[in-house]
């Protein structure tokens, strides 16, 4: 739990999302940085003490976030970017009456 909460802190999920995914933080990749998290306070914490021990957490939490992004039967797949492709954006959209 220290060690997430140390990863967050410093907002590592979040700058390795971008790095990965060569862009600015949108709201998916948001939801991303928390799947990520949720995946690492759900893994072995012997084996997440370890990694952090080793020095090798940046690897585990970049594999993580590359699975997550690439593969098509990931959970951030199911849930954002299955849904999110038949979506509109209507932030910018002006709804009123002519």
């Amino acid at each position: 739990m220290e060690i997430g909460a140390a990863l967050a802190r410093d907002r590592v999920v979040e700058q390795m999302v971008c790095n990965i995914a060569h862009t600015r933080l949108s709201q998916n990749l948001k939801d991303l940085c928390q799947m990520v998290y949720l995946i690492l306070l759900e893994y072995d914490e012997d084996k997440i003490i370890d990694l952090w021990e080793s020095g090798q957490i940046r690897f585990f939490l970049a594999r993580v976030i590359v699975n997550q992004l690439r593969s098509p039967r990931s959970p951030y797949h199911a849930v954002i970017r299955r849904f999110s492709s038949r979506t509109d954006d209507i932030t910018d959209k002006d709804f009123a009456d002519e």
